[in-house]
């Protein structure tokens, strides 16, 4: 299912995406996309990003394309861009080296896959910040 936005204003029809994929936090829901584009544009170093949820906490996972000494840096710069665009706080930030979010051969994030990894401490992290 879409979820469609119209406008009076200039007749105009915004596809804001699907609801199969939003995440539910706090009542609300929210485009995984939104948060990740956020957290991308955070740093350069920042290869990729893909959150989920998991006992509703928001997991956010970063490929971190830089010095692993830079992993800890990049902890609370996540939180806090999470927080102040989007008003939601993460509960655990995973930060791992490039490769490890899985896409399928359409360019999409495979995020239950990343969850599954995540529950299955398959992930191999560089670091790992629970915020409970």
């Amino acid at each position: 299912m879409l979820i469609l936005m119209f406008t009076e204003r200039h007749d105009a029809l915004y596809v804001v995406g699907s609801l199969d994929e939003t995440l539910e936090l706090r009542g609300m829901r929210y485009h995984p996309i939104d948060i990740e584009t956020s957290v991308i544009r955070a740093h350069r170093n920042i290869a990729e990003c893909a959150v989920f949820t998991w006992t509703n906490l928001l997991v956010v996972v970063v490929e971190l394309d830089g010095l692993e000494q830079d992993a800890l840096d990049l902890v609370a710069l996540v939180t806090n861009v999470v927080l102040e665009e989007h008003y939601l706080v993460v509960g655990v930030v995973v930060i791992v080296d490039p490769g490890v979010i899985p896409i399928n051969s359409r360019g999409e994030k495979q995020r239950m896959h990343l969850r599954d990894g995540f529950l299955a401490d398959q992930l191999d992290p560089i670091y790992v910040a629970y915020n409970m």
